[in-house]
C-alpha cells in the first residue's frame, strides 16, 4: 500500500513539474534552448564522423561565422521585438533593409559623403518611413499587417528607383561598421556587428526590465484599452515604438550595407521571414504582451545554427524553408498550448 502511495506521490510530483514548465512564461524559450542543445551535438557528432574530436561546429571559427551571419537579422529582431510585444507587426523590413542601404550606398558613391554622413542617413530614412508607419497605424487603428504591406512594396518600388536594379560598389572606404573584428583566440574572432547586437540586446534587456517604458510595452500589448484607461497614451506610445523600431532598423541597414561592400537592391529581401521567425521562436507571442529581449535572442542564434547545421551536413538548402516554417508552428503551438493551461489553471 505504501508503494502505491509513493508511486502516486511521484507521478503527482512529475506531473506537477511538467505542468510549471509549460504553464510557465519563457516555455517558449525553454523548449528553443533543449532544440539548440540536440542540434549542437548532433551536427558535431555526425559532421565529425562519430569522433567529437573532429568536430567542425563547435570550432572557433565556425562559431565567428554563425554570430557574424546571425547579428544583422540579430539586430532587426530586437527592433521588430518591440513592435510585436504592442501585437503589431511589420513585414515590410526586408525592402526596408534595401531602400536604406541602396540609398546610403547612392549617397555615398555619387555625392562623396563620409561613412558617418551615410549612418546618419539611414537613421533619418529609416526612422521618418516607420513613424509615419506608426502614426497611419496607431491613429486609424488599422491592421499593421496591411500597412506594413504597402509599405513593403513603397520600398520595393524606391530601391529600384534608386539602383535601377543594379549593385552600388561602395569601394573601401565603408568596411568599419560590418567587416572589423577583435580576435580573441587563434580561431575565434569576435566581429563588429556581433559586439553592436550583444550591445543593443543587453541595452534593451535593461530597458524592458526596469523602466517604465517596458512595463508600458507590455501593457499595451496585453490590452490596449486597460493600458489606456491607466493613463498611458497608446496613440503616442505606439508612434513612439514605431520610431524605434526604425533606429534598429537602420543600424541593421547599415552594418549589413558595411559587411556586403555594395548597395545591392535584394541585400534585405526575405529577411522579414528570418526575424518575425526569430521572433516567435524566441517566446514572443502574436498577439501581444508576451515575449523578452533574451528569447528574441536565442531565437535568432537557433536559426543560425540550423542553417549552418544543414549546411555542414550537405543538406540542399531548400529544406531551411521548410525548418523554419515548422519552427514557428511548433513555437506557437507551444506557446498556446502554454496560455491554455495557464487559464484553465487559473479557472
Amino acid at each position: 500500500m505504501s508503494n502505491e502511495n509513493s508511486e502516486q506521490i511521484a507521478r503527482q510530483t512529475r506531473n506537477s513539474f511538467f505542468q510549471k514548465m509549460i504553464q510557465h512564461e519563457n516555455a517558449t524559450m525553454f523548449f528553443v534552448l533543449v532544440l539548440i542543445i540536440v542540434i549542437v551535438f548532433f551536427v558535431d557528432f555526425f559532421s565529425s564522423g562519430m569522433v567529437l574530436s573532429k568536430a567542425k561546429f563547435l570550432s572557433g571559427l565556425n562559431i565567428s561565422n554563425v554570430m557574424l551571419q546571425v547579428a544583422v537579422t540579430g539586430i532587426m529582431a530586437l527592433g521588430i521585438t518591440l513592435v510585436m510585444l504592442m501585437g503589431d507587426i511589420d513585414l515590410s523590413i526586408g525592402w526596408m533593409m534595401c531602400f536604406v542601404g541602396t540609398t546610403s550606398a547612392y549617397l555615398l558613391r555619387n555625392f562623396g559623403w563620409s561613412g558617418w554622413m551615410i549612418i546618419l542617413a539611414g537613421v533619418v530614412i529609416s526612422v521618418f518611413f516607420q513613424l509615419l508607419m506608426g502614426f497611419i497605424i496607431s491613429r486609424t487603428k488599422l491592421e499593421s499587417f496591411i500597412i506594413s504591406l504597402g509599405f513593403m512594396s513603397i520600398y520595393r518600388g524606391f530601391t529600384y528607383l534608386v539602383t535601377n536594379g543594379r549593385e552600388i560598389t561602395l569601394g573601401g572606404n565603408f568596411k568599419f561598421l560590418g567587416k572589423t573584428s577583435i580576435k580573441l583566440t587563434p580561431t575565434f574572432k569576435l566581429y563588429t556587428p556581433v559586439l553592436i547586437f550583444v550591445i543593443l540586446a543587453f541595452l534593451l534587456w535593461l530597458i524592458m526590465k526596469y523602466t517604465k517604458f517596458g512595463r508600458r510595452i507590455y501593457a499595451v500589448g496585453g490590452n490596449e484599452k486597460a493600458a489606456f484607461l491607466s493613463g498611458i497614451n497608446v496613440m503616442n506610445f505606439k508612434l513612439m515604438v514605431f520610431g524605434i523600431s526604425g533606429l534598429f532598423m537602420a543600424i541593421a541597414s547599415m552594418t549589413q550595407l558595411s559587411r556586403l561592400g555594395t548597395g545591392n537592391p535584394l541585400m534585405g529581401q526575405g529577411k522579414e521571414i528570418d526575424v518575425i521567425a526569430a521572433v516567435v521562436v524566441g517566446g514572443t507571442a502574436l498577439s501581444g504582451g508576451k515575449g523578452n529581449i533574451w528569447g528574441t535572442v536565442i531565437g535568432v542564434i537557433l536559426l543560425g545554427i540550423i542553417s549552418n547545421a544543414l549546411n555542414i551536413l550537405g543538406v540542399n538548402p531548400h529544406y531551411q524553408y521548410i525548418m523554419k516554417g515548422l519552427l514557428i508552428i511548433l513555437s506557437v503551438l507551444v506557446g498556446y498550448y502554454s496560455s491554455v493551461r495557464k487559464n484553465n489553471v487559473k479557472s
